[in-house]
Parts: structure tokens; C-alpha cells; sequence
């Protein structure tokens, strides 16, 4: 919780001060224009001219703070990656910058500095930047990486320190102080008690291992989904008390946990499924002219049709085709069956990988949530040969297919490509569980962070 608090306070440090350096650079680059004649221009501004300054400085106040949110400028693990802390802030505000300038043009105000815009965004960028550098120095300097502890079984704890060796292979995030086995006569808690908590270490992770629990909830699962299954309730511990929403009820005077319900059916997903036409028509119509450039570039670039179908497995367990644009050369899995895609596919062509990189090779998916079969944010659909594989290895599995499937999803925006299907699971099950309107306008914000940053599933 102290690292959580602490990690808040230096988000809002960063805002306060990407709002400071609007007023500041904004201020400064009138300033110069006021005290110098720079090149091309015709001389110092004269002060008519200063007093036509106020509504762009509102625009860009406005504007700082979102377009750094959705281009990655609070995000510690985009800015610790290569130059980011420096490319992140000049993406975003050469977006305002046009931004501004077109505020000017349709104001009618043909006669707005055009050499205060420059000064301004220079000024701009460089003062975030600086922000940026300086807090990931703070953050290094003070914080270091998360000292964990994992309590678990030798399988899983060793399949958690993996995926943090992928997420974080330098170790400037995560480090791993000690793991705490679980068998038969292990005592956590005693192990535990030779740590000062509160000095070694940040955070106790417990990796939860399947038990006869897991085994009971999916074979339950699959063999009777929907509404025609029993409700399954525990008792709870203190433990299951503290985890996450809960539905829970009483016979006499026990009290239960209800661990098996269907995701609630109620009047959220009825206007879910009303944005999702609307948002559906409008992306669809506003992109048009990049799917016919990315179509054209398909063309010219290798043989095979423009438009890619293939099985999906989507709601309720029924297939349905989805389409997108083709990025592999024709006949790619001709030889080897079905195969997974990974992040460096030697499969796809120069062109394929530039349009999956740019998440362009998505957009004929929203015809898809035009005809019902798919939505906007949801668990992304999986091919029937994996799909049936995973739920035979996974249990709650198939409890995927009790929703829509989506072109975005909880996974695709907080998980990385090489996550494990299980532990997308755990996303796309946390998603179906607490579901709610809020919910989806978040994860359509972080897509759009994630398409601008280029990270993510």
C-alpha cells in the first residue's frame, strides 16, 4: 500500500508539473518574441499581438495532460524503454502543436505568431522531458526494483519468476528476494518470519497453485455451462474474505461466498451492445481511408487476397469467422498446421508486420461487431484448435465464451504477447466478473495508450 501511495504522488507530481510547463514555456516563448527579432521574422512582437494568446493557452492546458496519458508519459515501464522518455513527450505534443495551430486557422486568427507556436512546443517538450528524467532517476535512485517474496508451489513460483524474467529482464523492476515452497509439512508463516517485512521486502505474492478446488470448479464448468449448472458456494476463510468482490449469502448462520455465478445480465449489456454499434459505424467510417491504403499496400507487396478469414471460437462456444487484413504470405500455415502467432513472426511479410505492429490489421473486426459476433472490448477470440486445447489444460476456461469476444480486452491491454494463456485467463475472468460500463471506457482509453506506445498483446 506505501509503495502504491507513493507511486500515486509521483504521478500527480508529474502532472502538476507537465501543467507547470505549459504556463512556463508558453509564457517564456512570448517572452523571447517580445525581447528579440528572430530569423524570418520581422521584428520583436508588439503588444496587440501578446494579448491574443489566451484561448491556444487553454487548449493546450487542456490538452497536455491526456495526449501524454494516451502516447505513455506515465507509464514508468514505456518510459524506461529506449528513448521514450524523450519520444513519448514530442509525440504527444507535436499532436498539440497541430492541434493548436488548427484552433488558430478555423478561429480565423491567420495572424497568431507562428514562431511562438515553435518556441512553445520546443520549450515544451524539453521541460517534460526533463521531468521525465528526472523522475526515473528519482524512481531508481530512492525506489530500485520491488524487492518480492512468492509463497507457492516449486511449479508455479517457477513459472511466475519466468514471466517476470520476460516482463523485466534487466531486473529494474521486479527482484525476487526469496521464494517459500509449499509441500506437505511447509509452515509459511514461520518461514516468512525471518524477513523484517516492512525493511527487506515490498510485497508478498502467494502464486496460487490448483487444487482439488480448480479441478472441481472446471469439470463442473464444462460439463454444465450456463444457467443450467448448480451454484457452488464456500466458506469462507479470512483469506478468501480479503480477495477481490465478492457475492455472498448465508444459510442460517454460516455465510458463503457464491464462487460459481454467471456475469450479471443486466441492463449494462444492452447499452454495451448499443455503443458498440454506434462506436462500431463511426470507427469504421472515419478509417476507411487507412483500410484502403493498408489494402493497396497488401496488394502491391505480395500475392494472396487483400481480406484474411478465419475461425474464431466466440460467445457460448460457437464459431464464427472473423476478418482481418492479411499480414502472413499466402498459404503461411500450409505446411505446419495451426501455430500460434508470436512477436517476431518469420511468417509475416514487411508489410504485415508494420500493419501488426500499428494494430491496423485489426480494423475489418469491427464488421464483426457490426453483425453481432464480436464486440468492442471483451476476451479476444481463440482459433477452435487452441481454444479446445486450452480448456482441457486450463480449468474455467471456457468460462471465456459466456461473454462476447472483443477486439480489445483486459489481457490485451495489461499483458504483454509472450503472457501465458492461463494468465490471460485470469484477466479475461477478472473482466467478465466485474463488469461494468467504467470498466469498458477504461480499456478503450488504455488500448488507444497502447496502440501509440506500441505495447500490449
Amino acid at each position: 500500500m506505501r509503495a502504491r501511495l507513493s507511486g500515486d504522488r509521483a504521478i500527480l507530481a508529474l502532472v502538476l508539473a507537465d501543467l507547470a510547463a505549459v504556463l512556463i514555456a508558453y509564457g517564456g516563448a512570448f517572452g523571447v518574441r517580445a525581447a528579440f527579432a528572430l530569423p524570418l521574422t520581422s521584428g520583436p512582437l508588439v503588444s496587440p499581438r501578446q494579448l491574443a494568446w489566451h484561448s491556444a493557452l487553454g487548449l493546450a492546458l487542456s490538452s497536455q495532460v491526456p495526449l501524454l496519458y494516451f502516447f505513455g508519459g506515465y507509464d514508468v515501464r514505456h518510459l524506461r524503454r529506449g528513448a521514450n522518455a524523450v519520444l513519448s513527450p514530442a509525440g504527444a505534443l507535436g499532436v498539440q502543436l497541430l492541434g493548436v495551430t488548427a484552433w488558430c486557422f478555423f478561429r480565423g486568427d491567420l495572424g497568431f505568431p507562428r514562431s511562438v507556436l515553435l518556441l512553445f512546443t520546443t520549450a515544451n517538450v524539453a521541460l517534460v522531458a526533463a521531468s521525465r528524467a528526472l523522475h526515473l532517476r528519482t524512481v531508481e535512485r530512492h525506489d530500485g526494483a520491488a524487492r518480492l517474496v512468492l509463497v507457492g508451489s516449486p511449479g508455479e513460483v517457477e513459472e511466475f519468476c519466468q514471466t517476470l524474467q520476460e516482463a523485466d529482464p534487466d531486473g529494474e523492476q521486479f527482484a525476487v528476494v526469496a521464494s517459500v515452497p509449499l509441500n506437505g509439512s511447509a509452515r509459511p508463516a514461520h518461514e516468512l518470519a525471518r524477513f523484517e517485512l516492512g525493511t527487506d521486502v515490498d510485497r508478498i505474492i502467494l502464486v496460487g497453485a490448483e487444487s482439488w478446488k480448480d479441478e472441481l470448479i472446471g469439470g463442473m464448468l464444462a460439463a454444465a455451462p450456463g444457467d443450467s449448472r448448480p451454484g457452488v458456494a464456500v466458506v469462507p476463510s479470512v483469506y478468501d474474505l480479503f480477495v477481490g468482490r465478492i457475492a455472498s449469502f448465508s444459510i442460517e448462520d454460516v455465510p458463503l461466498i457464491e464462487v460459481a455465478r454467471g456475469p450479471r445480465d443486466d441492463i449494462a449489456f444492452a447499452v454495451k451492445g448499443a455503443l458498440d454499434c454506434v462506436l462500431a459505424s463511426v470507427l469504421l467510417a472515419g478509417l476507411l481511408p487507412v483500410l484502403g491504403a493498408a489494402a493497396l499496400a497488401i496488394r502491391l507487396s505480395s500475392p494472396g487476397s487483400v481480406l484474411f478469414r478465419q475461425r474464431r471460437v466466440g460467445k457460448g462456444g460457437r464459431e464464427f469467422v472473423m476478418y482481418k487484413l492479411r499480414t502472413m504470405r499466402d498459404g503461411a500455415e500450409a505446411a505446419t498446421g495451426p501455430v500460434l502467432a508470436q512477436p517476431s513472426d518469420r511468417r509475416a511479410t514487411p508489410v504485415g508486420r508494420w500493419l501488426r505492429m500499428m494494430r491496423i490489421d485489426e480494423i475489418p473486426q469491427l464488421v464483426n461487431v457490426l453483425n453481432g459476433t464480436m464486440s468492442l472490448i471483451g476476451p479476444r477470440p481463440e482459433r477452435p484448435e487452441f481454444a479446445e486445447r486450452f480448456r482441457q489444460e486450463i480449468p474455467g476456461y471456457a468460462e471465456r465464451w459466456s461473454v462476447k469476444p472483443g477486439l480489445s480486452g483486459l489481457a490485451q491491454v495489461r499483458g504483454e504477447y509472450h503472457t501465458s494463456a492461463r494468465y490471460k485467463l485470469k484477466y479475461d475472468l477478472a473482466y467478465i466478473y466485474n463488469y461494468s460500463l467504467l470498466l469498458d471506457l477504461r480499456i478503450m482509453a488504455e488500448t488507444v495508450k497502447v496502440l501509440l506506445t506500441r505495447r500490449g498483446v
